[in-house]
């Protein structure tokens, strides 16, 4: 019988020890809630740990979602990254997302911008925040928002880290449909039909119609919510290329090499005709998807949840973006001010 429990014990005990070692992260971790003009939001901190010098602080623009200020968790890989290079991270949920107030879905591009200008205004008043260098990181939906942050020109930035971002709004869907349905071993017919319904969606779009309208016409599998709806006509003629335009400081625009996405040769096109050479670095993931996960997860959603669960730290994301983003901080802090 002790035998069997010790079987038994050995391996659990490992068990609980791997999971553990990997949700302890080598940073030190607090919240905060933000008042910015337009509502309360639940900020998550995460410092360098004691002894680590800080060099700086990383704001994190979210994608599209309901997104929490971790991404359930997801962030903190490359926050532990951040702060071992000495810098500040910070996130928040999305306003009407856990401690936050408001609703994300009211928001247009030009009120999350006004957000993320906000915490950093909030930021710079903290005596214990390093902001002499500021970094936008940003992923998604951020390639819409993070431009307007810098062409606003109300803060310094040393360095903006894109991940995956898109260039058009109508243009992104539209890939990313037809990649999706081709993925899913679609016929051509069944993509033609899709499609159209596609257009007549965005016809009603372009003719600023009523819920209604569109519940008419709308796919029986997961339609759009009243709130999805209108917030998608808030925002779909996004476009970030006027905003390019006027960037003057540094960008490391990474690409994923197998994204369904987002089109990255267009969206390298774009970046590399509209930003100074000498400002833009651009790097491709090998063999990674649009939210840069471990390439041997990414095509599994109980080994990414299971993962996220048991093994964030080391197994989550692709070690490659994870290297990449920290040494550019690196990088930074061999820079003079």
């Amino acid at each position: 019988m002790k035998k069997i429990l010790l079987f038994i014990s050995i391996p659990l005990l490992l068990l609980i020890g791997v999971f553990l070692y990997e949700n302890s992260y080598n940073m030190k971790e607090s919240t905060k809630i933000i008042h910015t003009t337009s509502t309360p939001l639940n900020a998550f901190i995460a410092k360098p740990s004691h002894g680590t010098k800080q060099q700086g602080l990383v704001v994190f623009v979210h994608g599209d979602g309901p997104m929490d200020a971790t991404q359930d968790g997801g962030y903190k890989p490359l926050m532990e990254k951040f702060a071992e290079s000495g810098y500040t991270s910070i996130s928040w949920d999305k306003p009407g997302i856990g401690k936050s107030q408001g609703n994300w879905l009211n928001q247009s591009m030009d009120d999350r911008a006004t957000e993320v200008n906000d915490v950093i205004t909030w930021a710079k008043q903290q005596p214990n925040i390093n902001t002499n260098k500021i970094v936008l990181w940003g992923a998604s939906q951020a390639g819409w928002v993070i431009p307007k942050v810098m062409a606003s020109g109300e803060h310094k930035f040393a360095l903006t880290i894109l991940a995956s971002p898109a260039i058009n709004w109508i243009e992104q869907g539209q890939f990313n449909t037809q990649q999706e349905l081709q993925n899913e071993g679609k016929t051509a017919q069944q993509i033609k039909k899709t499609i159209k319904k596609d257009q007549e969606i965005l016809t009603l779009l372009n003719n600023n119609s009523s819920y209604s309208a569109y519940q008419k016409i709308a796919p029986k599998e997961d339609p759009m919510t009243k709130e999805r709806w209108q917030f998608v006509q808030k925002n779909y003629l996004s476009d970030a290329t006027s905003d390019l335009k006027k960037i003057t400081t540094p960008v490391l625009l990474l690409l994923a090499e197998k994204d369904r996405n987002v089109d990255i040769q267009d969206t390298k096109q774009v970046y590399t005709q509209t930003i100074p050479k000498k400002l833009l670095t651009t790097v491709t993931i090998k063999n990674t998807q649009h939210a840069m996960l471990n390439p041997q997860i990414a095509n599994s959603k109980w080994l990414t949840t299971l993962t996220a669960i048991m093994a964030p730290k080391d197994q989550l994301l692709d070690k490659d973006y994870l290297n990449t983003c920290q040494k550019s901080l690196n990088q930074l802090n061999k820079n003079k001010d």
